[in-house]
């Protein structure tokens, strides 16, 4: 892996080349342990709000003609006629046609030509349009909504509630991002940046986590960059942004829907400072997204960090500076090889591949890059932003099964440690020593030494419940505390460690006084070793181990 290093000898971004890099530059005003500049969280930080009531104990709050609570579609010919314009559906005429036969179905069984979002998902998920619904990849789905959202109301405000949103751990996650902001703004209200490139529409929102982030007592402002004003900008064709977004997200129409944000991003393409709000931040905020938009942000076209990531990581390592990302996005932040899609499932199967995110049923648009499928697993092998130095990073870990996906990317990319974050769980790292906690709800699963053949990954590795702290090195964790306590899982135990929790409950059978257990599932094994070596101690009814054996197999049945 090729290793880019600081002009200033602060870091190395992609592949970092030395463990004490950041040890280098001390900040004698701020030299405490308890200090975590980096938070990665497990997945997208949802908190109770009207736009996603289902996250709330209870709505008698909202107040829907002020908040804005939902999508809302026109179904008129104004809307639909550009939506089936020839340029949108190119060499898929067949499909556009019964797209049209498909909504005017729709809209003479709703009676009416503007229904909210959630309403026209059931309704064209029933058996009359199902196989339209069918026959769309995700871009298809993405391209339709964009094409019928009305223009959101100026006026109309995200009501962000967090005393009534149902998990505690997000607003556990918010109070540790405000918390250590706060350090390193000296005290004072800390200033927090989001950063929304990573999602498709990267206007949509905005104002949510500005709202959210103010709603935890912190000053909270947009960061208006992503890959469109990047594109619009070495155009100099900034009043084309909307054109862009087309191009280089996948979002169409959004100056309409959002006119006052799109303002907002055109002055800033146009004129905007990246570096000096990056300067008055205390905190940078990635919401959750592809990593395929996020990483060009900070990394050129040659692979080499740009002046936007090397201020950021100046400013990280004086202390000035914490960074938290969420689900994806988090992959991003390490200088070893970027996961960014793909099941476990795949990767056993099939490898994994350096290439562009494929996208949900890219072969239903004919969009799947060469040789790879839908879940096929992709990984960028030049790195990211490279604040976190020790090892590749994957998120949603026990809930979506990514231990085989993980493994194979760091087996293909002779990284020496991987660390999976589960979702309703956050990693906090303190850059200098390399101190860690781990908080939330679950847990934080940690590879060694991971190595493959073609059909089989295996590694060591440690998995470590919320309230466990330790220290990441070049070749692994020490100094490792394992949690007393843990939430207790209320579902179902399961077999299935290829997409589910099947991994974990297999632990638990581990701590079962047994030195080895074996799940199938299809015509793929899980194999955990334990031994003399192991450490096991129960949180709750979970499973911590320290020192143990993964192996993944996948074995077809011979063909004769």
């Amino acid at each position: 892996m090729r290793q880019f290093i600081w002009a200033a000898g602060l870091a190395v971004l992609a592949g970092l080349s030395s463990a004490n890099a950041f040890a280098q530059t001390k900040n004698s005003a701020q030299e405490q342990d308890d200090y975590y500049p980096l938070i990665l969280l497990g997945d997208a930080l949802e908190v109770c709000s009207s736009m996603a009531w289902q996250r709330c104990f209870d709505t008698d709050w909202l107040d829907v003609d002020s908040m804005r609570s939902d999508r809302y579609l026109n179904l008129s010919e104004k809307s639909i006629t550009p939506l089936l314009a020839g340029k949108n559906w190119p060499m898929r005429t067949q499909v556009r046609d019964d797209l049209k036969e498909a909504l005017e179905l729709l809209k003479d069984r709703i009676k009416q030509d503007v229904v909210s979002e959630r309403v026209f998902l059931e309704e064209f998920t029933r058996r009359a349009t199902r196989y339209m619904y069918d026959q769309l990849s995700e871009q298809d789905w993405n391209m339709m909504i964009d094409y019928l959202e009305l223009p959101a109301a100026s006026d109309a405000v995200y009501g962000v509630n967090l005393k009534a949103t149902k998990a505690g751990a997000a607003r556990d996650y918010l109070e540790m991002i405000v918390g250590e902001a706060k350090q390193a703004a000296d005290g004072e209200t800390p200033h927090v940046l989001v950063v929304t490139a990573a999602q498709r529409d990267s206007l949509d929102l905005v104002n949510y986590y500005l709202q959210t982030f103010a709603s935890a007592g912190a000053d909270a402002s947009w960061l208006p960059l992503d890959v469109a004003v990047m594109a619009a900008r070495e155009a100099d064709a900034c009043d084309e942004l909307d054109s862009y977004r087309e191009t280089e997200m996948g979002a169409y129409r959004r100056g309409v829907v959002h006119r006052e944000l799109n303002a907002r991003q055109v002055a800033f393409c146009e004129a905007g400072d990246v570096l000096t709000q990056l300067r008055n931040a205390d905190a940078v905020y990635f919401a959750d997204g592809n990593p395929d938009l996020l990483r060009p942000l900070f990394v050129t076209s040659r692979n080499e960090p740009n002046e936007l990531a090397v201020a950021m990581a100046e400013r990280v390592a004086k202390n000035k500076l914490v960074v938290a990302a969420a689900g994806r996005s988090a992959n991003v932040l390490t200088g070893k090889a970027v996961l960014t899609s793909g099941s476990s499932r795949e990767a056993l199967r099939e490898g994994v591949f350096a290439a562009r995110v494929p996208g949900l049923g890219c072969h239903k648009d004919n969009t799947c890059p060469r040789n790879l499928n839908e879940h096929s697993v992709t990984y960028h092998p030049m790195g990211g932003i490279g604040l976190f130095r020790w090892g590749t990073i994957d998120t949603r870990m026990g809930e979506q099964g990514n231990h085989g996906r993980l493994l194979r990317v760091a087996a293909t990319n002779r990284v020496p440690m991987a660390v999976g974050v589960d979702a309703a769980t956050a990693l906090a790292v303190n850059l200098r020593s390399g101190d860690f906690k781990v908080a939330g709800e679950r847990g934080v699963f940690v590879a060694v030494g991971a190595q493959q053949n073609e059909r089989a990954v295996a590694a060591g590795f440690h998995y470590l419940m919320a309230g466990s702290k330790g220290r990441f090195s070049n070749d692994g964790v020490s100094n490792v505390t394992l949690a007393s306590e843990a939430e207790v899982v209320q579902l179902e135990p399961t077999t299935n460690f290829l997409s589910s929790r099947g991994m974990y409950d297999a632990l638990r059978l581990l701590c079962r006084e047994r030195d080895s257990v074996e799940v199938k599932q299809d015509e793929f094994t899980l194999t955990l070793l334990g031994g003399e070596a192991a450490t096991k101690q129960k949180a709750g009814a979970e499973c911590q181990v320290q020192n143990a054996r993964i192996g993944m197999q996948y074995a077809p049945p011979e063909k004769f």
